[in-house]
């Protein structure tokens, strides 16, 4: 019997209406199933994306299917911490009952951003824990909730490496990118621990086919992906479970079987050691106090 999508909604969703949502990436694979789930629960979702095309294209498709619903576009680029400040600026006096980070990239020709760190880790991991920190006083208001989209490579490829705390010197782009999800959900894990005002859940969507797993695979590991792995509907739903679900600082939430197939489900986060986390914690709180004390990036 084929998974009911709506079913699931019905039994795992409450009512949004009043409540608003930012959301980094909103527009991509699943960011934009994600948008629309989240608009049909009646919640308002401020979409940030640095492709506003993409934005306008979406909305537009979206108020045709839902006319009264309440979108608003932002563009950001998180490789560009003015970028990100211009947002900030505009957010940080409104309301915001949820912060979904969903933005990530994988498959892209290596940069050296700003601060020195490769285009992966600035966008995956610095400039969103950035934009998290610099948006609490607007969370704190709502006592609202960051839901962070990881992955399951963070266990696999990623691992703190001092001599070398972006990767820039691996040749795998998968453990570029393990390794900057690896740093954001661990470093988010420790901001969070010890808040009762702002909560966070971690989330992990499994494997699927998106525009940025579409990306790094030839025609064939792409036709065996659709054939085996959930579809980014039902890969969406963990993210989803995320913004209902309030979680435990060592839980997150991924599909049921093998971290690939079935519903949502809690289960306990890849392991660290204290030291490890509080020293990528510690470099994500530098990097912040670098940024808002430079008139570079202001």
């Amino acid at each position: 019997m084929a998974f009911d999508i709506n079913q699931w909604l019905q039994n795992n969703t409450t009512d949004l209406h009043g409540r608003v949502v930012v959301m980094t990436g909103a527009a991509g694979g699943l960011g934009s199933v994600v948008t629309r789930h989240l608009l049909k629960a009646h919640a308002k979702v401020i979409m940030l994306e640095r492709n506003v095309e993409k934005m306008e294209n979406l909305r537009k498709q979206l108020l045709e299917e839902m006319p009264t619903a309440e979108i608003e576009i932002m563009q950001v680029d998180l490789n560009q911490i003015k970028s990100i400040n211009q947002v900030i600026t505009q957010l940080v006096t409104q309301r915001i009952d949820y912060l979904i980070l969903n933005a990530g990239v994988y498959n892209v020709p290596i940069t050296t951003s700003e601060l020195g760190y490769n285009n992966v880790f600035q966008i995956n991991f610095v400039g969103q824990y950035y934009l998290t920190k610099q948006l609490l006083p607007a969370l704190q208001r709502t006592k609202g909730k960051v839901v962070l989209v990881s992955s399951i490579a963070a266990s696999y490829y990623g691992k703190l490496d001092e001599n070398d705390i972006d990767y820039t010197k691996h040749e795998k782009k998968s453990k570029i990118y393990g390794n900057s999800k690896r740093f954001i959900m661990f470093a988010l894990a420790e901001l969070f621990k010890e808040r009762d005002d702002v909560s966070l859940s971690i989330v992990h969507p499994g494997i699927t086919l998106t525009p940025m797993t579409n990306a790094r695979h030839n025609e064939f590991i792409k036709f065996l992906m659709k054939l085996f792995f959930p579809k980014a509907e039902v890969a969406a739903l963990n993210i989803v479970r995320g913004v209902f679900e309030d979680l435990n600082n060592d839980e997150w939430i991924g599909p049921r079987f093998l971290r690939v197939w079935g519903v949502p489900t809690i289960s306990k986060l890849p392991e660290s050691t204290a030291v490890e986390r509080a020293k990528i914690f510690n470099l994500a709180e530098n990097i912040c106090k670098l940024i808002t004390s430079s008139k570079d990036f202001n």
